[in-house]
């Protein structure tokens, strides 16, 4: 879910205002567990976190630009999203990049990374291709009512080809991360445990782990937002339900773990959504029941843009250690 009540305010830097915007457009017809918890309150040892291992700022910003394609899943309806590319893309034609796809939240879209983050600040450090599909408010699901609108199939199945056929991407899973906040960082988790051979990681800011199954956000949702919920998920004896949600998709079998991705937990102690607060500490411990490879972690925040972008610098860092080829 995405506050709107309290933005982040950008610094006025050069780094900002030297960003430019381009126009682009397509179409298409540690073995174990690792858990890190700072002020956690579910108990679990702390360990101290990795080094962040973070490079030196390049000087030149990342190109952005927005992109719209075509998506078969979505029976041709345009699926927008924004891109953007390293600084040095044009200029070094022989390399190719890793790619993180980056997830918007419940009321959110493509440009929310961009224009609500310093997502464009950040990016200067890394040799990254960011990508951020726009998908309303479809939770990244193949929703159980439209079969018009298939919008997890709509990531895996278009965008993602969609990006290796266009960009100099490195097209393997050990080149692809995805991450995203509330219904993106569900959708993130989901995405990683369904599709493990797509993605070497994965992250999630106030992943909101319970909505699938319980099709309810918040301590009194409204009519309106059950109704959709409902339309996204279908009743209680739906297979929507069961395929986006990600505790039910830890029971099934998994592959070989050391294969699996590396997955990236965090959570605001603050977070006022039960669907949130309650089902991110289940989430750590069925993670570490299944002695996947992951960090959790519970920091002081709640669910808007000042704990998300934190969160996604800190995620930066971490993925640094992970890929390493976007660090160099």
């Amino acid at each position: 879910m995405d506050s709107r009540k309290t933005p982040i305010q950008f610094k006025t830097t050069a780094t900002h205002a030297g960003l430019s915007f381009v126009l682009a457009l397509g179409s298409l017809s540690l073995a174990g567990s690792v858990v890190v918890t700072p002020q956690s309150r579910s108990g679990v040892t702390q360990q101290q976190p990795l080094p962040t291992n973070q490079p030196a700022i390049t000087p030149a910003p990342p190109v952005a630009g927005r992109v719209a394609l075509a998506a078969a899943s979505l029976e041709g309806a345009t699926l927008p999203f924004r891109l953007l590319l390293p600084s040095d893309y044009e200029a070094n034609r022989s390399r190719r990049y890793p790619v993180l796809y980056l997830l918007h939240g419940l009321t959110g879209d493509e440009n929310d990374w961009v224009m609500r983050s310093h997502l464009a600040e950040y990016a200067m450090r890394y040799h990254l291709i960011v990508v951020m599909p726009g998908v309303g408010d479809s939770w990244y699901a193949n929703s159980a009512t439209d079969p018009h609108a298939r919008y997890e199939d709509a990531i895996v199945k278009d965008l993602i080809p969609y990006i290796d056929s266009h960009y100099r991407t490195i097209a393997s899973r050990e080149g692809r991360s995805i991450a995203g906040l509330s219904m993106g960082g569900l959708a993130a988790m989901k995405f990683a445990l369904r599709y493990p051979q797509m993605f070497a990681f994965a992250a999630s800011f106030s992943g909101a782990f319970d909505v699938p199954l319980t099709a309810r956000l918040g301590k009194k949702p409204s009519a309106r937002m059950l109704s959709d919920l409902r339309r996204i998920f279908g009743d209680e004896r739906s297979q929507a339900r069961r395929d986006n949600d990600v505790f039910e998709l830890l029971k099934q079998p998994l592959p070989d773990k050391a294969s699996f991705p590396y997955l990236y937990v965090s959570t605001g102690l603050s977070d006022p959504l039960p669907q949130v607060s309650e089902s991110n500490p289940r989430f750590a411990q069925a993670l570490r029941a299944h002695k996947l490879k992951y960090e959790y972690y519970e920091r002081p925040g709640t669910h808007d843009w000042h704990f998300w972008d934190s969160e996604l610098q800190f995620m930066l860092g971490r993925l640094c250690v992970f890929m390493k080829q976007i660090c160099s």
